[in-house]
């Protein structure tokens, strides 16, 4: 009962660790903006997710021991985790370092909008709930 009262709130979850891991890679590709042969990493995560909610993950295999690796889908969208991407096909200089700055800070904006708009979701979610459970008294 509880995990389907709690699923939109647990893919937003997965959302809010995405937004933080993508914060993490972004900081790490500007601090390394002047370190030559560096390669920008970018966080793939909402194709991911958007595969996993239209059931696009294909044949998943049996899991029949915990170390056995994963094969195919992904069963539960909840379960989507943010994967980095090491964006190794171009660079922009002659030092090999293919960090576009003006790109870096435009992600950081935009990772920063969609990390508040999660936030203010769970929010609001925990605010029904706690509203339901006054009125229920």
């Amino acid at each position: 009962m509880f995990n389907k009262m709690f699923h939109h709130v647990n893919l937003m979850q997965r959302g809010l660790d995405a937004a933080w891991v993508r914060q993490e890679v972004i900081s790490h590709n500007i601090t390394n903006a002047d370190t030559p042969d560096y390669k920008a990493q970018h966080v793939e995560f909402e194709s991911l997710m958007r595969a996993a909610l239209a059931g696009e993950g294909g044949m998943e295999g049996t899991v029949t021991h915990e170390r056995h690796f994963r094969i195919g889908g992904v069963p539960d969208p909840a379960k989507v985790m943010p994967v980095t991407v090491t964006d190794s096909h171009y660079t922009t200089r002659m030092d090999g370092n293919n960090v576009d700055v003006d790109h870096q800070m435009t992600e950081l904006a935009a990772n920063y909008i969609r990390y508040s708009t999660l936030q203010t979701q769970v929010t609001s979610e925990f605010d029904r709930l706690k509203m339901a459970v006054r009125e229920g008294k």
